[in-house]
């Protein structure tokens, strides 16, 4: 599968790096994984976190409503003290996202429509998205501002990291996904985070593929 970045986001954000875990499994074992995922105060400095990602999404004309997914997970947690278990790989990627303060998300590779994945500006014009969880429901994008992951023509995330698609929606009975971090922050602490949900995984299934990649400005594309 080809992923790919289109260089004018990295020209109007250099600092941006795209972290790729791609892995299949056997014999999840949810139940223990939820022992291990405890959601503690963030390692990471949220404030600039938050005020970062904030810049980008008034860049993208994004309403107030629309938040970065690391920064909806953190009210969640504000708020309710955790996060409602979802599935296997969601609980495993929202532990890590909320630690290290990196907004991350993931898709069922068997759901892929086409195989290659692009960080891109909105194409005018094109493909409606689907929303997670309003199967049936499109909406429209309208805004070149806005910045999206596309499968193929299909818009797949929108507002870089605020929403995912039913489309390749993630859920109990999936073995196979490939798991997306969005970061302006360092290599070092992307690096370790990939770390650490590649030993929950293994710790928590039988791991049959594993693969991993990070995109930059160096490296805009990479078959995975």
């Amino acid at each position: 599968m080809k992923i790919s970045i289109e260089n004018e986001i990295l020209e109007t954000y250099p600092q941006y790096k795209m972290g790729l875990i791609k892995i299949s499994v056997e014999n999840k074992n949810w139940e223990k994984l939820q022992s291990l995922v405890k959601y503690e105060k963030s390692i990471a400095d949220e404030e600039l976190i938050e005020k970062e990602w904030m810049k980008i999404f008034y860049d993208m004309h994004a309403s107030k409503r629309r938040l970065p997914s690391v920064v909806a997970l953190w009210s969640i947690i504000d708020r309710f003290g955790a996060l409602k278990p979802i599935n296997y790989f969601v609980d495993a990627y929202n532990y890590i996202s909320v630690k290290h303060g990196i907004p991350m998300g993931g898709y069922d590779l068997q759901k892929l429509p086409y195989p290659e994945l692009t960080l891109q500006h909105v194409v005018q014009g094109g493909k409606k998205f689907e929303p997670m969880g309003l199967s049936g429901q499109l909406e429209k994008l309208k805004d070149t501002a806005e910045i999206c992951y596309y499968c193929g023509d299909i818009p797949v995330c929108r507002y870089w990291n605020h929403k995912d698609s039913e489309i390749t929606k993630i859920d109990v009975d999936t073995s196979e996904v490939l798991i997306m971090f969005d970061t302006v922050g360092g290599l070092l602490e992307l690096k370790n985070a990939m770390k650490e949900l590649v030993e929950i995984i293994q710790l928590t299934s039988n791991v049959i593929e594993l693969k991993t990649e990070i995109l930059s400005k160096e490296k805009l594309d990479c078959e995975i």
